[in-house]
């Protein structure tokens, strides 16, 4: 039998106990605390290729398993491989919570945190941007993770069918504002949180696809401030830099 398809099937006879919950948030990276291994002592762990979920041992029967969501989570962490040319040398642990109230009476508020390969979240719907983020901490627990780059990141994985920059371009435009790099590095929403995380994501598509994997990593481990990061790493002021990726997402949202 297919490796993979054993293991699905495993997840499929393990989860089917959980219920049906609410969806994702997004994910902090803030650092916790809360020790897994006291609240989630008697949780059952079940391992595939590149993750260990623990479910709590008196979630009631479900309507939806988790196997879909067990290959949804391999689907990310080989899209992050590709995508960002960086693989985790150990698993990432996802500790599920059946409702989020049960995920902040453990560990507080908000819901969902990244820390060095461990995931804390509800159980729903999207995972890809927890995935990738917690794969860039898990290489790099210490960096300096700017929200930006996070913000970014998070959006391009959880939006994995989705082209950002037209996305980007659509709702900025509908806005009738536009986002300059230094708002978006201060973290200046403009108190619309949908066009700030499209415009974050299509910024750092733009790093990515423009500068490559490396520039990113370097940016990544920055001890610098954001700005001054973009500004050694890419080798340009920050006003060039922005007209480079504004017209990166016009070239790119007229792309089928």
């Amino acid at each position: 039998m297919n490796r993979r398809l054993l293991i699905h099937l495993l997840i499929f006879a393990a989860l089917i106990m959980i219920p049906v919950a609410t969806l994702f948030t997004g994910c902090g990276g803030q650092k916790l605390e809360v020790d897994p291994r006291t609240f989630a002592r008697d949780w059952m762990p079940v391992e595939t290729d590149h993750f260990v979920f623990y479910v709590p041992p008196d979630s009631p029967r479900a309507s939806r398993s988790l196997m879909a969501f067990g290959s949804v989570c391999e689907d990310v962490y080989e899209q992050v491989v590709r995508y960002l040319e960086i693989e985790v040398p150990e698993p990432i642990h996802i500790y599920q919570f059946t409702t989020n109230q049960d995920c902040e009476e453990t560990i507080g508020h908000p819901a969902n945190f990244v820390e060095a390969y461990n995931i804390y979240t509800r159980i729903g719907a999207e995972i890809g941007g927890a995935v990738a983020l917690a794969m860039c901490h898990a290489i790099d627990p210490e960096a300096k993770s700017f929200p930006l780059i996070k913000d970014g990141l998070r959006t391009v994985f959880d939006e994995r069918q989705v082209n950002v920059h037209r996305e980007a371009s659509t709702l900025l435009t509908q806005s009738g504002r536009w986002f300059t790099l230094p708002e978006l590095i201060a973290g200046h929403t403009g108190g619309d949180e949908k066009v700030y995380r499209y415009a974050t994501a299509s910024f750092v598509a733009f790093l990515i696809q423009r500068h490559g994997h490396e520039r990113l990593k370097m940016l990544w481990r920055s001890v610098l401030e954001l700005g001054p990061s973009l500004e050694r790493i890419y080798g340009v002021p920050l006003d060039q830099l922005e007209s480079e990726w504004m017209s990166h997402m016009a070239q790119e949202a007229k792309r089928t």
